[in-house]
């Protein structure tokens, strides 16, 4: 009986651990990163092109303004944002507009 006991306060504890661990997982969130376009180019294959893309240097020189993404902020990595990048919802025009920054 003593071992069915423990053996019952043993599961209920690691169900109540997994249930915590799920909880905390499910609720996370994503930590926006600042990605800058390594390109000149405004054509739009060249913008959504994820090789033109790299996590943005805290420490590189700002940009200049201009009408073209310089940076560009995303809540995901960059799998997420190559991802992103591949939607046909996703235009140069909306990465242009929304930028954080621009160049010429």
């Amino acid at each position: 009986m003593k071992n069915l006991k423990s053996l019952m306060f043993g599961l209920v504890a690691l169900v109540m651990v997994f249930g915590l661990v799920f909880t905390v997982s499910a609720f996370k969130t994503k930590v926006p990163v600042v990605y800058a376009y390594t390109s000149n180019s405004s054509l739009e294959a060249d913008i959504k092109d994820i090789s033109n893309w790299e996590v943005a240097d805290p420490q590189s020189p700002a940009c200049s303004d201009g009408s073209l993404v310089c940076r560009y902020e995303f809540e995901g990595d960059m799998g997420d944002f190559q991802d992103f990048l591949e939607l046909p919802s996703t235009t140069a025009s909306t990465i242009n507009n929304n930028a954080i920054a621009l160049k010429n």
